[in-house]
């Protein structure tokens, strides 16, 4: 049965955004850099325009061992939204807003963020992209923290203002894999992700050195090996 086009009276509030969190059939994430997000033209005249959103990864090195056997490599932290997905903190910037001071609103009505101590700037981008179907220009940013303010972050999540409503609740990822090759990262691979969360998280594991190429890949086939197997 095909999809149904929703009526916008259903959205209330969400009308003019809530289409940007509905999955497509054809995914058409464009990479493209920083200066042409910003300084070009993006859609013909009497279009409507494109607009800007920017999510960000918050991560630390961390080294410990669970059960004494399986070294965790960094604390990733992502969150659960309100639509079911998991994602990366952030969101769609308002009118008259560079992305960056967008971004660091999002992040402290998200997850309580103190822009005073890790406020993002153009220093912490790492990707951006285009998607012409939901005429949105995409910016990736990532930031390293030390464990211990990487725990007060996540602490601080629960007293935010989106926290229970766009929020609800944080998530790790676990970076490492049990014996069996499923449990783990593996598994976590396999759940549905906002857009293309899961391609920038994989991204800047490798960007930050947490894991190597050949890592990732093999945590790739498990997770779809566990998916043949468990999820037909």
């Amino acid at each position: 049965m095909a999809n149904r086009e929703p009526d916008v009276s259903e959205w209330g509030v969400l009308t003019a955004t809530e289409g940007y969190g509905r999955p497509d059939s054809q995914e058409d994430y464009e990479q493209i850099s920083y200066e042409d997000a910003m300084g070009k033209t993006w859609g013909k005249n009497g279009e409507k325009p494109y607009r800007h959103a920017a999510h960000a990864m918050i991560y630390a090195p961390d080294g410990k061992k669970l059960w004494d056997m399986y070294e965790n490599k960094a604390v990733i932290l992502m969150m659960m939204r309100f639509d079911g997905y998991i994602g990366f903190p952030g969101g769609i910037m308002d009118d008259g807003e560079t992305v960056e001071f967008g971004l660091n609103r999002e992040l402290e009505e998200e997850i309580g963020l103190d822009p005073t101590r890790h406020s993002f700037t153009k220093e912490d981008h790492v990707l951006s992209y285009v998607t012409h179907n939901k005429r949105l220009l995409l910016h990736f940013y990532c930031k390293k923290v030390t464990l211990e303010e990487c725990l007060e972050i996540e602490k601080r999540t629960i007293d935010a203002d989106e926290y229970g409503w766009e929020v609800l609740g944080p998530i790790r990822v676990p970076m490492f894999t049990l014996n069996d090759n499923e449990r783990g990262l593996p598994i976590f691979l396999s759940n549905k992700f906002i857009g293309n969360a899961k391609e920038e998280l994989l991204y800047c594991i490798e960007r930050e050195n947490i894991m190597t190429k050949e890592e990732i890949q093999l945590a790739l086939e498990n997770c779809e090996k566990f998916k043949a197997r468990y999820m037909r």
